[in-house]
């Protein structure tokens, strides 16, 4: 057993090494894309909103896209069935800006919203913007400017929480960091991205007509991505293209949301099986799998250890302190790439011991349910989290990443 837990310590190593390795490459990859079409003028960018009783922050979400810096610009708001002053709100902004379009139909689903906004699209680049994110300045025109290579079908943006002060929104704020500036960084090395964020997303307007978003899964975002993947187009990640998205502030609501997201990656794994013998989609599954394998082992490996600790097994003492200094360097090398240094930056990095203690046995717990859940056929709903609206009082330096 002591064997067996010291081999999964130094996979866990391997790969938090690997993936560091990968990410610190990642920023001259990105200047070299940078360099190659920073002199060709941007192309049109049509922005689309599927918003459903989002009043609290429909406004900033759209003052923040009419304020980017792009010379055409289309913003498709699609109501769909709210019951709040959701239209009412876009409807003003309509009334005042002609680059505002408002559609309302009745509540039929984010996918089908987004699909109806795609049929107004006038530009090459359709950009996704949930209603509860605001985009940083330089967003868009970071986005657009991959799209002057005919291979590339979709960029992922830099998604970053904006949440009270809490425990909780700190520790996803970690998450988050980790996720986007170590995982998705090394991820687009490999050309292997996963799912391109609804909260900022670019994708190539006519390829989005042909694919269009899927009605099968819960996490539309990730079906679409894997579909781009297996039309063969490039899926690229831009650090530039900041969106801040509000995280859920209770407990039961981020199990809720966790829930809906390893549900619907299942049901996607589900559907796109056959990718596993693709070309462009097998390296991305062996990364997703491993992932939830490597992720899943964490706290039973930690459960493990200190059982035989407690039975005094010293063995154990130096592999577990790698482990946890691991955790710590990969915090510490994701606060570094994103840019998130100084005072909060180090509150940021002390926060590791809760992200593993918490974090990761919960997002367990979420892909047991789910598995259970899957295998009995039984449905987990899109579970519409209240809103409060953003607050930028997490660590925010949205300006320093554009030259990455």
């Amino acid at each position: 057993m002591i064997l067996l837990l010291q081999v999964l310590v130094v996979l866990l190593i391997f790969k938090a090494a690997l993936t560091i390795l990968l990410a610190f490459t990642h920023p001259r990859t990105q200047r070299r894309r940078s360099q190659q079409h920073d002199t060709q003028p941007l192309p049109g960018v049509s922005v689309m909103i599927a918003a459903y009783n989002e009043e609290v922050g429909i406004a900033d979400t759209l003052r923040s896209i009419l304020s980017q810096d792009v010379p055409q610009l289309q913003v498709i708001v699609v109501d769909d069935g709210s019951t709040d002053r959701t239209a009412e709100i876009a409807r003003l902004f309509a009334n005042q800006d002609e680059r505002v379009v408002v559609i309302q139909q009745a509540n039929g689903g984010k996918a089908r919203a987004l699909n109806n906004a795609i049929d107004y699209l006038l530009h090459p680049v359709a950009v996704s913007v949930d209603a509860d994110s605001a985009l940083a300045p330089g967003a868009l025109a970071a986005l657009a400017r991959h799209f002057h290579d005919p291979q590339v079908g979709a960029v992922a943006g830099d998604v970053r929480v904006a949440g009270p002060a809490t425990l909780l929104s700190s520790v996803q704020y970690l998450e988050y960091t980790v996720g986007q500036h170590l995982d998705k960084r090394a991820q687009d090395m490999l050309g292997a991205i996963i799912v391109v964020p609804g909260a900022a997303g670019a994708f190539r307007s006519d390829a989005l007509r042909v694919l269009r978003y899927s009605h099968d899964t819960l996490t539309e975002d990730m079906d679409l991505t894997v579909a781009l993947a297996a039309a063969g187009y490039d899926v690229r990640f831009e650090t530039a293209a900041i969106s801040y998205t509000e995280p859920p502030i209770t407990v039961q609501n981020l199990w809720r949301q966790r829930m809906r997201w390893m549900y619907g990656t299942f049901q996607v794994i589900s559907k796109h099986r056959h990718q596993i013998h693709h070309r462009n989609g097998r390296l991305a599954w062996l990364i997703l799998v491993v992932g939830l394998i490597l992720g899943g082992m964490g706290p039973w490996l930690d459960l493990l250890a200190v059982a035989m600790l407690v039975h005094h097994s010293s063995q154990l003492v130096v592999p577990m302190l790698l482990n946890l200094g691991a955790d710590f360097v990969v915090a510490g090398a994701a606060l570094a790439l994103g840019r998130q240094v100084g005072r909060q930056g180090a509150r940021a990095l002390l926060l590791t011991p809760a992200q593993r203690l918490f974090m990761r046995p919960f997002v367990l717990l979420a892909v047991i349910m789910t598995c259970v859940m899957f295998l009995r056929r039984r449905n987990v709903s899109w579970n519409k989290l209240p809103r409060v609206g953003l607050q930028m009082t997490q660590p925010q330096q949205a300006h320093k990443t554009a030259g990455d």
